[in-house]
């Protein structure tokens, strides 16, 4: 009877340190690159030597593809949809791709250049899509977001479908669909703005030329908040005013910086230059000190006559 029962406990250990192996094994996958404008490259993982790629090929983990001035690529990686398209002067390296359970964890890296991410579905618990840029990492849960990495290294994002988190070693952010967001190597992440375009997203954060005129060179006042009753953080000269940051959606207050810091002036006489969209705040907004809301959606400026 001992006999028996210890061979039986074998067995069931057999069998459940079985299952526990079958649980926890994954398999690696293979993508499609096809080749939609001439000008793609492929280097194996191992090698040295990039290899053009004419029409499609297969590729796997370590991988790396790069397009030139003219280039443009596709790799799917599911049937269903789920795809990266490649912008020309990108290079892109697939990090890990495999099977797991009844899900797949996918992690790629957009070394430089332009990328559109497509997820043909919803993501569940047992899988993950991860995309690491130089300036943060970016996690996706069933949607469509395009990626911009600079020669500088500086990386943005902008979410066309669902819902993307953006973070870094300092801060995380959920960035929704309309919306974008920008960071620098080893710096904090910018703020959420409503942008659709890289150029809207630039403008938001990097502000607009512009010139502010007062009659007599009288100083302007530079308040907390986009209101009278705001509190008097002193004065600017208005000639000396090049730049705005943004303005209120229906009064003419503007964001300037002032101080290594933001202040809000107001001015009837403001004229922007070109540019794809001053950030667009609420008239209420409660100043730089209080959380910020979803933005407004950027407009087309009309500039006011002096």
């Amino acid at each position: 009877m001992r006999v028996l029962i210890i061979n039986l406990f074998l067995c069931l250990s057999l069998l459940v340190g079985g299952a526990i192996v079958m649980a926890q094994e994954t398999t690696e996958l293979a993508a499609t690159l096809e080749v939609l404008d001439e000008g793609v490259e492929l280097l194996r993982v191992n090698t040295s030597n990039w290899l053009p790629v004419r029409v499609e090929g297969i590729v796997g983990v370590g991988d790396m593809i790069r397009t030139d001035a003219s280039g443009r690529a596709r790799i799917t990686f599911f049937e269903n949809g789920t795809d990266t398209e490649l912008q020309p002067n990108t290079t892109y390296k697939i990090n890990r791709f495999e099977a797991v359970a009844d899900g797949f964890n996918l992690e790629a890296e957009v070394v430089v250049g332009q990328t559109l991410q497509r997820l043909g579905r919803l993501l569940d618990a047992n899988s993950s899509y991860t995309i690491i840029t130089p300036g943060m990492t970016l996690v996706a849960r069933g949607t469509v977001f395009r990626i911009r990495v600079e020669d500088t290294a500086r990386s943005a994002m902008l979410v066309d479908e669902g819902l993307v988190d953006a973070g870094n070693a300092d801060a995380n952010a959920d960035v929704a669909v309309g919306f974008g967001i920008r960071a620098e190597p080893q710096a904090t992440l910018s703020d959420v703005v409503r942008a659709s375009t890289f150029d809207q997203l630039d403008a938001a954060l990097d502000g607009c030329t512009a010139t502010i005129s007062t009659p007599d060179d009288v100083s302007i006042n530079v308040r907390v908040a986009p209101n009278r009753d705001a509190e008097l953080l002193g004065y600017v000269d208005a000639g000396s005013i090049n730049v705005l940051y943004g303005e209120t959606e229906s009064s003419n207050w503007y964001r300037i910086m002032y101080d290594d810091g933001f202040g809000w002036i107001l001015s009837s006489s403001a004229v922007v230059g070109a540019c794809a969209g001053l950030r667009q705040f609420p008239d209420d907004y409660a100043g730089e000190n209080a959380p910020m809301t979803a933005d407004a959606p950027p407009a087309e400026t009309t500039p006011e006559a002096p």
